[in-house]
């Protein structure tokens, strides 16, 4: 479930409040996991959001080290986790720490075994296979406006980019789309997520929309000629805006419309007003 960043964290929150819900509702334990943020109270308050929600328990897993990574014990309570979260901050940071550790091998236990995967912002990102660690913002897409890493790799068939339309970061996720067509690149809009089945069936929801680049049908780019920061060509580039209710099919590429129907008797009844 990555997120977009500057999520609503009320008790209000339609993303928050999903994740709780995906994650077991009362039942839920959800361990959240701050290594990429700067700030020191930022575990506590996502434990203290979740509280809200009437769950059966939160703990911010506070990881400054790969020794701690990589110490069972330190880890523990992932083992007990229906819902992970991954706060925002620095994906570098966050992959640094955790990459290759006891920690991240417990995630991917996990959600082997059905718990839910959250990030925002930083944590959106991360948990990619192919992961964009940073870039230039811009609209037009250039040579080297993106830098790619590998991620957590909980999937596989997309890239993520985060504070997408808020940070003007088209250019770079068409770049990393550029790179290779094969991926999906997927910029999320702040206050949205996009939900992922294990199907690779996804939904979108929250306020703001989902950005997909699909490079499946590109005819050209001449991404391997341009030299420093030249702007890159590419035809073909299939480009879409999803808003909450919209759902996309990774396996086949295809775009599902919400079911407007239930408007219908409402639009009727006005028109048909004397």
């Amino acid at each position: 479930m990555p997120i977009g960043g500057a999520e609503n964290k009320t008790s209000h929150s339609v993303i928050l409040q999903r994740f709780v819900e995906l994650s077991g509702g009362p039942e839920a334990h959800i361990v959240v996991l701050p290594a990429a943020s700067a700030l020191t109270d930022t575990g506590d308050r996502y434990c203290g959001i979740f509280a809200q929600f009437g769950i059966a328990s939160s703990y911010c897993l506070d990881i400054h080290s790969r020794a701690e990574a990589n110490d069972p014990a330190c880890v523990e309570i992932l083992h007990r986790a229906t819902g992970i979260f991954l706060t925002g901050g620095d994906q570098v940071k966050l992959l640094s720490l955790i990459g290759g550790t006891l920690t991240a091998q417990i995630i991917h236990q996990r959600f082997a075994a059905g718990a839910v995967i959250a990030g925002t912002s930083a944590g959106a990102s991360a948990l990619s296979q192919s992961m964009i660690a940073f870039g230039r913002s811009g609209s037009v897409p250039s040579q080297r406006m993106v830098q790619l890493a590998p991620g957590l790799g909980l999937i596989d068939s997309i890239t993520v980019d985060q504070h997408f339309r808020q940070r003007d970061r088209m250019g770079r996720l068409m770049t990393a789309v550029a790179f290779n067509a094969a991926i999906i690149g997927v910029g999320i809009d702040e206050d949205t997520a996009f939900i992922i089945t294990p199907e690779g069936q996804c939904e979108v929801i929250g306020s703001g929309g989902v950005t997909i680049v699909d490079g499946s049908e590109l005819e050209y780019s001449d991404i391997h000629l341009a030299q420093r920061h030249d702007p890159i060509a590419m035809v073909g580039m299939r480009v879409h805006t999803l808003t909450h209710g919209y759902s996309y099919d990774l396996n086949n590429r295809k775009i599902r419309r919400p079911d407007l129907s239930v408007h219908l008797p409402v639009v009727l009844k006005a028109v048909d007003a004397p």
